[in-house]
């Protein structure tokens, strides 16, 4: 009977321990909240694989700058790697969408002897080679894309891609019921997120019959984005439906119809504040993805981990549900501005401050 108590405690005590370090290595891994991000891959990086004793010295290599989510991006980053003390230096570079200017920032930073590097690459071709000789190095890498095996990052960030461009293009399939002709405006040339974007709507409206008459490069821009709107609005050509694959272009456009006092149709959008203001005047039929600004904040998180020596998973997503006419008000600020993305890892003071009206 004493045997058979003892062997009792020890297995309570062994589920308790096992129990113990699940919520320990769960709440590690919890880099944004509310299901915004989740794991995608079971293999982890071991227990201190990495770890170093701070100060660390982390180097950031992003594409290029040009739009409000951008920015804002860039400022929950900073903002996230001021709060951990740890982090000595934060070496931040832009590569102005320029692929020998990214090779030669990741250079400069490898020379700089970083800790770790944070990527976002214009596209997997610059960025794999960057990433392998970082990697050849012992650096730990911190990627901001979804790349799977096709790259050596030590961890993976990303939301958006196809799920977003599925997203809205599902929405127009939806909204026309299979018929119609539609324009895209797509992002920047070249970077791996518009194709990603562009090839999730193609996937949607190919399957349901809608016939893409105009295809433009909109740049993420507001102002090239009503360029182009108002050209093709002022050559007459008709449209049931327009898929967009930032929101900056999308309010640019439904400006342009009101302009010329064209009657709407359906257009997506995306989790902006400016864009849910319009949608609410305008009445415009939408849906709008969220692709979170925190995942700036994500990869210093993640960084953070696995400086410190804990399991990191090999690539995570943000693939959280749309905002829709019937939870639109759940997200529309209207004491922010126009330039607010959510949602946001900031303090609602700092939001204030930044984006009051």
């Amino acid at each position: 009977m004493i045997d058979t108590l003892k062997r009792i405690k020890t297995l309570l005590l062994s589920c308790a321990l096992a129990l113990a370090a699940t919520g320990a290595s769960a709440a590690d891994l919890q880099l944004l909240p509310d299901g915004l991000l989740a794991p995608t891959s079971a293999v982890q990086t071991k227990p201190d694989q990495y770890k170093k004793a701070p100060p660390w010295r982390v180097g950031v290599s992003f594409a290029g700058v040009g739009n409000s989510w951008i920015d804002q991006m860039i400022e929950e980053m900073r903002h996230e790697a001021a709060a951990h003390r740890e982090i000595g230096q934060f070496i931040f570079t832009e590569a102005e969408w320029k692929p020998a200017k990214q090779v030669s920032d990741v250079e400069d930073l490898l020379a700089k002897k970083i800790d770790l590097l944070i990527i976002g690459p214009i596209s997997e071709a610059i960025g794999a080679p960057l990433i392998a000789e970082a990697a050849k190095r012992g650096i730990p890498v911190v990627t901001f894309g979804a790349y799977g095996t096709a790259t050596q990052s030590t961890t993976e960030i990303m939301g958006g891609g196809r799920v977003f461009g599925r997203q809205g293009g599902q929405f127009l399939c939806d909204a026309l019921k299979g018929k119609g002709k539609i324009w895209a405006f797509r992002g920047v040339a070249g970077v791996d997120e518009e194709q990603l974007r562009y090839e999730g709507f193609r996937q949607a409206v190919d399957a349901c019959g809608l016939k893409i008459t105009n295809e433009v490069f909109g740049d993420w821009s507001y102002a090239k984005g009503k360029q182009l709107c108002e050209n093709l609005v002022l050559s007459g050509q008709p449209v049931d439906g327009i898929w967009f694959s930032g929101a900056e272009m999308t309010r640019a456009c439904i400006d342009v119809f009101k302009e010329v006092g064209k009657p709407l149709v359906p257009m997506t959008g995306e989790a902006n504040n400016g864009f849910l203001r319009v949608w609410r005047q305008s009445g415009v039929k939408s849906i709008a993805p969220i692709f979170t600004p925190g995942l700036g904040a994500a990869v210093v998180r993640a960084s953070v981990a696995i400086l410190s020596g804990e399991p990191v998973h090999r690539s995570y997503f943000s693939e959280p549900p749309p905002v829709t006419g019937a939870t639109l008000d759940k997200y529309y600020r209207p004491d922010l501005n126009d330039a607010y993305w959510f949602p946001s890892t900031l303090p609602d003071a700092m939001l204030v401050k930044m984006f009051h009206r």
